[in-house]
């Protein structure tokens, strides 16, 4: 049987209560030594010196390369873990949370705003980009793709429906096929200017160009550049 951390029998008796804001505190923050494939190919789009908020950025190391690059970069987040830890690196943070609409004011301008693994969490995605819509020219966003061929498998010969959360089932909380994203997307005013794949069905790195012929099958995970388009 397909084996994939993302389709397997859930641990129902053992669910655990999450709290965001509590998260990194009990689990210990360590920045990443990396980059995630994503992260590599918005680190590539981004032009130098531009001005970049990263909201709900975890431990990624993206803000550091972003500075690296010359761009005037913030980050966000719930966690005040997160926002020390970071201040601590020389990098502009200030808290956000998206479950409060109303409360969502950013301190400046941005020409993009980065929403990495973001939206899938939140139940209110529509409010969240129409509240950011005015504060940036640009958005990078990704989300699973619920289409891709591995979630396909695993309903189909294993009965399970994909399991992308790790605690408690409410860590994801709305569900997208890249083609439901791109009309997402659309309605909502923004532009896709491109959306390479980032993680896909590749043989292994032998085709890698393969999975950005057949993103809703073979794309887990697309790099989705958005522009916003004026009113």
């Amino acid at each position: 049987m397909f084996s994939s951390p993302w389709i397997r029998k859930p641990d129902f008796q053992n669910v655990k209560e999450i709290d965001y804001n509590d998260y990194w505190q009990f689990r210990g923050w360590k920045l990443n030594s990396g980059l995630k494939p994503r992260e590599k190919i918005m680190l590539d789009i981004i032009p130098t010196k531009s001005k970049i908020a990263d909201i709900g950025c975890g431990n990624s190391l993206l803000p550091l390369k972003l500075k690296e690059k010359n761009c005037m970069v913030s980050v966000a987040d719930i966690s005040k873990t997160v926002l020390d830890q970071y201040r601590e690196l020389g990098i502009n943070s200030f808290e956000i949370n998206l479950e409060k609409i109303d409360s969502i004011k950013l301190p400046d301008q941005f020409d993009y705003l980065i929403l990495s693994e973001v939206l899938e969490h939140t139940r209110n995605p529509e409010q969240i980009i129409k509240a950011l819509k005015p504060c940036t020219k640009y958005f990078l966003i990704t989300v699973p793709n619920s289409a891709s061929y591995q979630f396909r498998y695993g309903l189909m010969f294993g009965g399970r429906f994909f399991t992308q959360w790790i605690y408690h089932p409410s860590e994801h909380l709305r569900y997208w096929s890249h083609i439901d994203f791109l009309d997402w997307l659309s309605a909502l005013g923004l532009e896709v200017v491109f959306a390479p794949v980032s993680d896909g069905f590749t043989f292994r790195g032998l085709l890698p160009w393969l999975p950005n012929l057949w993103k809703n099958l073979l794309g887990f995970r697309m790099v989705y550049h958005c522009k916003v388009l004026q009113s």
